[in-house]
């Protein structure tokens, strides 16, 4: 906070003064010119912002009073800092220091005494004409001058202040012993302290050793991002030494406790690798400047699609495992917001089918899609879009197919404007989307992912280790895939940054919130001509099933009637199977549509139990593994008939005999010298059962079966009330029978 001391009466304008505005925190604004008409000024602060300082503008002698004679505005003077208020020895390195830096921009000090000069045309001019002069850089210039207009027009403003914490320095140690007050964080603070509060966290060796080691570890497992590896160390070493601060931090009471840049900045200065782990050093490439060149009017207008090979294994879990190949990846990014509103992941090979399920997952709902597969996304995450007006894809075999003319042009009218050849920035957005993807894949971690493309030994290498040690199948795939994509449509981009519709809006610089802003307030856009549900039907596969008993079968498994359509097709099915045209979501198999030109579609649904046996497969992955299904059935029927052919021909071979001989025979011997089974009394025959029942439950436990066997056990024997009605039944079948012989 500045040192600001009030005046005790009004001043004269002059420059130097400086005029506190507003409550707690207070704003600063320091007078540079003053003139007969306006004044010049410039709003300071912290010592430490005079490197952000901006060049002096006019304000109006009338709205300068007006601001003054606000309730909270005080005329005053800001002390300068101790390092800056005292003169340096003559001849020493600071004096020269001074003079030098002094020379540099006394020319532009007395030149800017005039009004016109201070214009932002002139003033620009006249800096970039001083460096050209001095042969100094115009950014040096342009930051000296403005520093000696910060703290005042003093030439003693242009001398060093004390250099903050470098990384390995201990000048953060704690004083507390010496009665000295406790270190208080250096540097910029984040725009968000105004909402969060300033951020007072100090790093110290031990968070520097923390950061170096984190990183080293994340190397060790492959190529690796600063970016990825700062989240991980607030994940990881940050919380273990600080959980108090990573619980406030995660529950968003302050703000980021160690900066990314922060992050960079120490390993710069203290990592120290091996060439081996170097290698998996990964940076971003710097992009050499925004052009603007890729545009769309609004959301919604023109989508960029592509698909791309993901760098990941797949394999099936099975013993032994079966290697299912890497995936193909589908993306559908819209070109003015980057929301991504499709991404799909397939084991087939690239095709108009395929482009159709992209398409397809665009603008349905994300829940009842996605739930099936067990992947944790609503519609609220990851909100439904709607289909564009042009799609802007490559050169690509599966875009440029006919298929894919005739069904997107002619039947969905949509445009497509693919692009020339060898113009792959004519499509950036989804280009970078992809990199961006493949980044994160890598990142994350998980088996049979691999980084770089095998071109060398070193990649190939790489590459087969992951092939063997992949464990994931194409729904976990589709999960991280998923993942990484919402975390893309929440994430601030530095492209919606720059819309200055969406500042003056207050919405966020996200892909979602742009995009569903976009599609709001933003009109006059081209837009799809037909309806979402026309788009569904239109995007459905097609395939053959068929229907008997009232129930419809596709692929083996039932499906039943779920509206009035679907219910009088069944009821005039008959036992013999009957083929029927059906249209199908394949990554949604659980409705099939089949199509009827007289009025609504008949809608047959998967039972929930049937529903349950492919829960976390999609079709594709079912397919692809429809080989490895059927040698494993195969497998198992014939190790179980051979096992039941042999038990069978173990017992009822004897030796000196055939097979068929010594069944035959031992059968015969089984059925004639077996005893007939003896039909018991009712009481007799209860306690027959208990004494069977425990013989068997001594056997369970391990126990001898003798006393069992030998004696029956107490609660085998026969109550008195059974016997006496024994002997009263014995009594009346006599009776019975007597009866019957005098007839």
């Amino acid at each position: 906070m500045p040192d600001f001391q009030v005046l005790p009466h009004s001043p004269a304008l002059t420059a130097g003064l400086v005029l506190r505005v507003g409550s707690a925190p207070h704003r600063y604004l320091r007078l540079t010119h003053v003139f007969r008409t306006c004044a010049y000024g410039m709003w300071v602060g912290d010592p430490e912002a005079a490197r952000y300082a901006r060049r002096p503008h006019a304000i109006p002698l009338r709205d300068l009073k007006a601001l003054a004679a606000s309730p909270s505005a005080a005329w005053g003077r800001l002390v300068l800092p101790p390092a800056l208020s005292t003169e340096p020895e003559k001849d020493s390195d600071k004096a020269a220091l001074l003079d030098s830096a002094w020379g540099l921009v006394q020319a532009l000090v007395q030149a800017f005494q005039s009004e016109s000069n201070l214009s932002r045309q002139s003033f620009s001019a006249l800096v970039r004409q001083r460096a050209e002069e001095t042969e100094s850089s115009p950014s040096t210039v342009l930051r000296t001058l403005l520093r000696y207009y910060y703290f005042g027009g003093t030439r003693l403003a242009l001398l060093p202040l004390p250099p903050g914490v470098k990384p390995g320095q201990v000048a953060y140690a704690d004083d507390t012993e010496t009665g000295r007050p406790p270190p208080r964080r250096r540097g910029r603070q984040s725009s968000l302290a105004r909402e969060l509060g300033r951020n007072e966290f100090i790093v110290r060796s031990e968070d520097i050793q923390d950061m170096v080691d984190c990183f080293k570890r994340l190397l060790a497992k492959g190529p690796t991002f600063k970016t990825i590896a700062h989240e991980d160390y607030l994940a990881k070493e940050f919380r273990a030494r600080h959980r108090a601060l990573y619980d406030k931090y995660v529950a968003r009471e302050i703000p980021e406790p160690v900066t990314a840049r922060q992050f960079r900045n120490y390993l710069d200065e203290h990592l120290r690798v091996t060439e081996e782990l170097a290698r998996n050093v990964r940076t971003h490439t710097r992009n050499p400047g925004f052009t603007g060149n890729v545009r769309a009017a609004g959301p919604g207008e023109i989508y960029e699609i592509d698909a791309t090979g993901g760098r990941l294994h797949l394999v099936s879990s099975d013993d032994p495992p079966v290697l299912l190949g890497k995936p193909t990846i589908y993306l559908l990014i819209d070109r003015w917001s980057r929301f991504v509103v499709s991404a799909y992941i397939s084991l087939r090979p690239a095709s108009y089918e395929e482009v159709r399920h992209a398409l397809l997952v665009a603008f349905t709902s994300r829940e009842a899609r996605f739930n099936r597969l067990g992947i944790n996304v609503t519609d609220e995450r990851w909100p439904v879009g709607r289909m564009p007006a042009v799609i802007c894809p490559d050169r690509g075999s599966d875009f440029m197919s006919e298929s894919m003319e005739q069904s997107v042009v002619n039947d969905l009218r949509i445009d497509l404007t693919p692009l020339p050849p060898l113009c792959p920035d004519g499509k950036a957005i989804v280009e970078r989307l992809i990199r961006e993807i493949k980044r994160r894949m890598a990142a994350s971690g998980i088996e049979g992912v691999f980084a770089d493309r095998p071109m060398d030994p070193r990649t190939k290498r790489a590459t087969r280790k992951a092939a063997a040690a992949a464990v994931r199948t194409l729904s976990e795939a589709y999960r991280l895939l998923v993942d990484i994509v919402v975390d893309h449509n929440n994430r601030p981009h530095s492209t919606l940054r720059r819309r200055r519709v969406l500042t003056q809006a207050g919405v966020q610089p996200t892909p979602r919130e742009a995009y569903l802003w976009g599609l709001r307030h933003i009109t006059g856009l081209r837009s799809a001509p037909l309806s979402e549900n026309d788009y569904h039907r239109l995007l459905l596969s097609t395939d053959k099933a068929s229907i008997a008993n009232g129930v419809l079968s596709y692929k083996s498994r039932p499906y039943l009637p779920d509206n009035e359509p679907a219910a009088g097709l069944a009821r005039h099915s008959t036992r013999r199977p009957r083929r029927v045209d059906v249209r199908l979501d394949k990554t949604l198999p659980t409705q099939i549509f089949v199509p009827n030109v007289h009025g609504n579609w008949a809608r047959f649904q998967m039972s929930g139990g049937v529903a349950n046996e492919i829960a976390g497969v999609s079709l594709d992955e079912e397919e692809a593994m429809a080989d490895h299904t059927a040698l494993l059935w195969a497998r198992a029927d014939h190790q179980g008939r051979v096992a039941r052919v042999a038990a069978k021909t173990a017992k009822h071979t004897s030796p000196g005999k055939t097979a068929a001989e010594g069944a035959v025979s031992n059968l015969g011997k089984a059925v004639k010298g077996k005893p007939a089974a003896a039909q018991l009394p009712r009481a007799e025959l209860i306690a027959a059962r208990n004494k069977e029942t425990a013989r068997m439950k001594a056997a369970l436990h391990g126990k001898s079966s003798n006393a069992s066997t030998d004696a029956d056990p107490p609660q085998a024997s026969t109550p008195d009330w059974m016997r006496v009605e024994e002997e009263e039944r014995q009594r009346n079948l006599a009776l019975i029978r007597k009866h019957r012989s005098r007839r």
